[in-house]
């Protein structure tokens, strides 16, 4: 036998779950030929040295959707073992859009995930298509290097059908007849299903709410049925306004959708809160009976603690609050203005006593980390909470002066999600989540967190061992295959679909975080490397070895299947 292939002496890790063996894998054509005692020639041939070999990684959260327009390589995923990723999800992206609404619809990408607009306007290729399955086209005739599904993001196809009113009111019913028709030819051309945010701190242009945000549980309803009737593709839905508390309005929408479209509902999110120890524990105390009677409506989660980079310009920190919208796409002179004004402060201060965002009045979790002034940079590292206490103020016009001083160019992180290892410990071994929330391809300049893979093997499997190794690509593999209903994928074994990573167990890891100038117009973006990772192979193409690209674009457009 000839394979295009040839991976010898692998520990074999085949993501069902099972012990790892150790035996040789023979490719063609794509498709894993032969496992165990493999012989015959290969146009390559590695000798994996006893490293662990386990199917390519799955990532079901990601926001790729614009920057494959100029990265079809979808760096940082593939560097970390990711072989195919879902794209499309919290209800924004760049499809359906007329080239001339691109300035509107852009923004939904720069207030929900931190993308500056101006690499947005100049990077995507906006003049390729206008309906969702044109996006879709060219990316398959551009090329991409790793495996890609498309969910039809809610948000751009209201305002599609809706103009500006889709973020003030529910679809009349020619409308909701005009959606659901253009969502049927965008899952009979291989769209994955539909996502959509009800987030409070998810905001659109100026302010106004994220279009999806005014979508009615019949008008999601009308598209899942859509899904029902064609039996394919799965549904995100970011839902829970207060993070990781599900009211009861909440979860009787997620059931209705679940039911009516009959397919899988993932949904955002489950995060350990440090101002609500417990917290998810209570809700999924809530869910697990209908997770039982087998309503197919995992949460995601996510293995890391997220630490976000902010500034005042891009205010993401406090999009929750009713106060701070007027701060959002506008020009600093404006914004600096309004951070000046004693009405605005007094309003934002009584906001922060009412409660229900994620930050309520951490202050000792706010960081300085960036500031240009020289006077400022005795400040550096210190929390706001700390500086306010030196300088005798009010926290509130304590950042807000600091911000000013530094025209708005002050950098601060905030840490307050997923501090707990006990909470993240309980969540990730939970039968009943998914593991995602990478958000791969966002907040480009607040942190990276593609390496969710590396992470989960080095913190929970290796350190921490929360995880056997098993269990821990398991969680990578099949299990997120089983979700999207890719029968080929996800496992080891003769005629599954060759995507596969060959790492160390004993030393994969991530390295710090990184700056890089490689946005379109050399705008600078958060990177993460892994180490460990040898080789991330698509289709039976190694694409990266040792995070360093080999050629090619062997990944394929991801299509839902029938089951």
């Amino acid at each position: 036998m000839s394979y295009d292939l040839l991976i010898q002496d692998a520990r074999i890790c085949d993501g069902t779950g099972a012990a790892t063996f150790h035996a040789s894998v023979g490719v063609k054509d794509g498709k894993i030929i032969e496992v165990g005692e493999v012989s015959g020639s290969a146009a390559r041939v590695i000798n994996a040295d006893g490293l662990v070999l386990a199917p390519g990684f799955i990532d079901i959260h990601t926001h790729y959707d614009a920057q494959v327009s100029w990265d079809p390589l979808l760096t940082c995923s593939g560097w970390h073992g990711v072989t195919s990723v879902l794209m499309g999800n919290c209800g924004v992206g760049v499809a359906p859009c007329r080239p001339q609404e691109k300035d509107i619809v852009s923004w939904d990408l720069v207030n929900v995930e931190a993308m500056p607009q101006d690499v947005l306007l100049n990077g995507v290729a906006w003049d390729e298509w206008e309906s969702f399955p044109q996006y879709m086209a060219a990316i398959q005739r551009r090329g991409v290097a790793l495996n890609a599904g498309f969910l039809v993001p809610l948000s751009s196809f209201r305002y599609f059908v809706m103009g500006a009113e889709a973020s003030e009111r529910e679809a009349t019913e020619s409308e909701l007849a005009h959606m659901t028709a253009l969502f049927r030819q965008a899952m009979e051309a291989g769209a994955y299903g539909f996502s959509l945010s009800l987030l409070n701190q998810h905001i659109g242009y100026q302010g106004r709410p994220l279009a999806s945000r005014m979508a009615t549980k019949k008008e999601l309803c009308a598209l899942g049925r859509v899904m029902r009737e064609l039996g394919r593709g799965v549904i995100e839905i970011a839902l829970t306004r207060s993070v990781s508390v599900m009211s009861e309005e909440e979860l009787d929408l997620l059931v209705a959708v679940a039911t009516e479209s009959q397919r899988p509902v993932t949904w955002l999110g489950l995060l350990g809160r440090s101002d609500m120890p417990g917290v998810c524990r209570k809700t999924l105390d809530r869910i697990e009976p209908l997770l039982r009677q087998g309503l197919r409506i995992p949460p995601q989660v996510t293995p890391r603690p997220i630490q976000q980079y902010y500034t005042l310009k891009v205010p993401f920190i406090f999009a929750s609050f009713a106060s701070w919208r007027e701060a959002f796409n506008r020009p600093v002179a404006e914004q600096i203005a309004l951070y000046r004004k004693p009405e605005f402060r007094e309003t934002f201060r009584k906001e922060l006593k009412v409660g229900g965002a994620i930050f309520t009045n951490q202050w000792d979790c706010v960081h300085v980390v960036r500031v240009e002034q020289e006077r400022n940079k005795q400040y550096l590292n210190k929390s706001i909470a700390e500086i306010a206490a030196q300088w005798g103020r009010d926290p509130v016009d304590t950042i807000l002066d600091l911000a000013i001083d530094e025209n708005l160019e002050m950098g601060i992180t905030l840490s307050v999600i997923n501090t707990n290892p006990d909470e993240v410990r309980e969540l990730i071994t939970h039968p009943g989540v998914l593991i995602g929330l990478s958000d791969a391809g966002a907040h480009v300049d607040q942190h990276c967190d593609a390496g969710v893979p590396t992470y989960l093997l080095s913190e929970w499997v290796r350190k921490r061992q929360a995880l056997t190794l098993e269990e821990g690509v398991r969680r990578l593999t099949s299990e997120p295959a089983e979700f999207l209903g890719q029968a080929k994928k996800g496992r080891i074994a003769q005629g599954m679909d060759a995507d596969l990573v060959l790492f160390d167990p004993d030393t994969v890891g991530l390295y710090p975080p990184e700056w890089v100038n490689d946005l379109p117009g050399g705008k600078p973006r958060l990177i993460e490397r892994s180490r460990g990772v040898y080789h991330t192979v698509v289709a039976g193409n190694i694409v990266f070895s040792d995070g360093v690209y080999q050629g090619g674009l062997p990944g394929k457009i991801m299509r839902p299947v029938i089951l």
